[in-house]
């Protein structure tokens, strides 16, 4: 059997040890952090230290972070909670599904929302997100990083943009968290939603920045936890490992960006030195996120026969894998569909090295050889 090698981080990063080890530490606190007793309120202290970790990573108060199940319910509660019928949203193309449904069924309700193309490397442009606005618009929805892509969006220039119209800003920070530097105020910023998994934390744990002063409805209504912004006991263990996974993403951040980058080099380049016939999809990408198209051989297929490899790839995103519809991010930036269904991703992560991406590409250059491609000169990357 094949050594197994993952290269799906971007679909979910393997749990830490570290972080395993605190999820242990915290099964062992025995309160309920709304309790008044000394159980509770010794858990009380754990989350509320946990709480102002995760703040002071994004540059923001405790109070203004909501603990959540994972982005979509922070996303789904952001779109719930503040749009009403008249409002008016723009957003991107290249958005998540749980960005784009809530806003799809949103529509049946009487909120109208424009979506942006993104330009050909990717990227969407402030401009063009202002040429969306309407005298009705209440947010702007941009993702931070795309999770097929691996393309940075500006959010700087788009939060510049939103203030100078007094319209509120919202990102989908999934694949941002802990990767890029993510400092909510300086972005202009008055909503963020993150998942924990992403960075080797648990899964089904997320965040919900919400800016003071910023109204919204809760959607999980109840008792008073979250400050009254989430009703239900909090996942406490959850939280804390969230917390101790960014923490560790924090202090790797710079480090893991450069040996990322190496990893992408590496890659590509044994792609070329074995004359692999391939087209990078996006430009200034995250360097652990890398999507090519490999004309003549079908993206699904290409999972299945990496898969026996030995190597964990995505076709499209993790959330839409099974279906046989090419990636909507692919087309939006112009791909044909038949491109789109020749192109997988490779995400890389704090356990990758140089060494599993050399083989990796290298099992690719035997897959496309196998399934029939013809031998192409080095595609520039």
């Amino acid at each position: 059997m094949n050594e197994q090698v993952y290269c799906d981080y971007a679909a979910t990063a393997p749990l830490r040890p570290e972080v395993q080890a605190a999820l242990a530490e915290a099964g062992r606190l025995e309160g309920n952090p709304s309790s008044i007793h000394w159980a509770g309120q010794t858990a009380k202290v754990h989350l509320e230290r946990a709480r102002s970790s995760v703040a002071a990573a994004l540059g923001v108060e405790p109070r203004e972070i909501i603990f959540t199940s994972g982005g979509t319910e922070a996303n789904n509660t952001v779109f719930a909670g503040l749009l009403q019928p008249g409002d008016h949203v723009v957003t991107s193309a290249i958005e998540h599904p749980c960005v784009q449904r809530p806003l799809e069924r949103l529509a049946k309700w009487g909120v109208t929302f424009s979506t942006v193309a993104p330009d050909a490397t990717g990227a969407v442009q402030a401009g063009d997100l202002e040429q969306a606005l309407r005298p009705e618009t209440r947010l702007i929805s941009l993702m931070a990083v795309n999770n097929e892509t691996g393309v940075i969006n500006d959010l700087a220039a788009a939060g510049e943009m939103a203030a100078q119209h007094n319209i509120l800003f919202h990102t989908d920070a999934v694949q941002a968290l802990g990767k890029i530097p993510l400092n909510a105020a300086q972005l202009g910023l008055h909503f963020l939603a993150a998942s924990a998994h992403k960075i080797g934390g648990p899964k089904g744990m997320g965040l919900l920045l919400a800016r003071s002063g910023t109204p919204f409805m809760p959607l999980l209504a109840g008792g008073s936890q979250e400050n009254s912004h989430r009703g239900g006991t909090e996942n406490l263990a959850g939280i804390i490992g969230f917390a101790k996974a960014l923490e560790l993403a924090l202090a790797e951040q710079e480090e893991l960006h450069k040996r990322q980058a190496a990893i992408r080099k590496t890659f590509l380049a044994t792609l070329d030195r074995n004359r692999v016939h391939y087209r990078l999809n996006g430009a200034g990408a995250y360097p652990g996120i890398i999507n090519i198209q490999l004309p003549g051989i079908g993206g699904q297929a290409m999972v299945m026969n990496m898969d026996a490899e030995g190597f964990a790839i995505s076709y499209g995103s993790s959330c839409a894998s099974g279906t046989a519809e090419p990636s909507h991010v692919l087309l939006a930036m112009g791909l044909t569909e038949q491109a789109a269904a020749e192109s997988i991703r490779f995400s890389f992560g704090y356990g990758s090295s140089e060494a599993q991406a050399e083989g990796a590409a290298a099992a690719v250059s035997r897959v496309v050889a196998r399934m029939g491609q013809p031998a192409a000169e080095p595609a520039v990357s």
